[in-house]
């Protein structure tokens, strides 16, 4: 018998300071991304696989009263986290839970709904833990899914740094998880058993325009969960001065008069 795979690493670590960057991270998805058309009735239970901090549990929580949460994640230290934040938000009686998502420990039909979100990227091999999400819903509980796509993301003017940054990007989510995670949810749900399967487009894109900031938001928010990567992904071979330098171009597209950028989201859902 072969031992297990270990797990690939977390890209962007576990430390407080990422933790407090996933609350604000959710934040500013709020209502673009995570809060849209859900279905969620007061007494239902809803599940997030890959919860984190809890970041995003706190969001939907905040938004459905009376809503039961529960979230699983592999890394106690994110699970002690989320405690923490759903207790500071007034959220009693989470279900969170350290352990394996492609092995849940509940019971069949357990949930309502079950949430992801910026999960699939990470995992080499996703279809398991879609199983086991079908599994542990009721007949007709839905599944939502949220991710990104790491050939997205287009600046301009144009910068070949930007690309050495975006291609590392690429690169350690090829090694170590799901670098078309986006696009690829559709299919995924299909297979996992789901039906009524929808996926779709939430795009973004920004450009330089007086009293607008919001291109230097967006450029912000996104170095913030690259700046602490760099490291990581000049461990893979590519040029830390030339990722830094791609990083810094993209924090200065806001000063430039053509400056624009734009990246894909996906937005998948389901039912059991």
């Amino acid at each position: 018998m072969h031992a297990a795979a270990p797990d690939p690493p977390y890209l962007h670590g576990y430390s407080a300071a990422e933790q407090a960057r996933l609350v604000e991270q959710a934040e500013y998805w709020r209502e673009a991304l995570i809060l849209p058309d859900l279905p969620y009735r007061p007494g239902e239970r809803l599940l997030d696989v890959g919860c984190g901090c809890g970041a995003v549990l706190g969001i939907i929580a905040a938004a459905h009263p009376g809503l039961a949460v529960a979230g699983i994640d592999r890394e106690p230290r994110q699970i002690e986290a989320a405690a923490r934040h759903l207790a500071s938000l007034g959220v009693t009686g989470a279900d969170l839970r350290v352990g394996d998502a492609r092995a849940l420990p509940w019971p069949d039909g357990a949930f309502d709904h079950a949430y992801l979100m910026w999960f699939v990227e990470h995992v080499p091999a996703i279809e398991p833990i879609l199983a086991e999400a079908r599994r542990v819903l009721r007949p007709g509980g839905t599944i939502t899914v949220n991710e990104t796509e790491y050939e997205s993301y287009q600046v301009w003017p144009e910068n070949p740094d930007w690309d050495h940054l975006e291609a590392a990007m690429f690169r350690h989510f090829q090694a170590h998880g799901q670098p078309h995670a986006g696009r690829r949810l559709g299919p995924l749900l299909v297979r996992a058993g789901f039906r009524e399967v929808t996926n779709g487009l939430v795009g973004v894109h920004f450009f330089t325009a007086p009293g607008d900031d919001r291109l230097e938001r967006h450029a912000r928010y996104t170095a913030d969960y690259l700046a602490p990567a760099l490291g990581e992904l000049a461990a893979l071979g590519f040029d830390e001065r030339r990722l830094r330098a791609g990083l810094d171009h993209l924090l200065g597209l806001h000063r430039h008069p053509d400056g624009a950028f734009t990246q894909t989201v996906y937005r998948a859902r389901g039912r059991a």
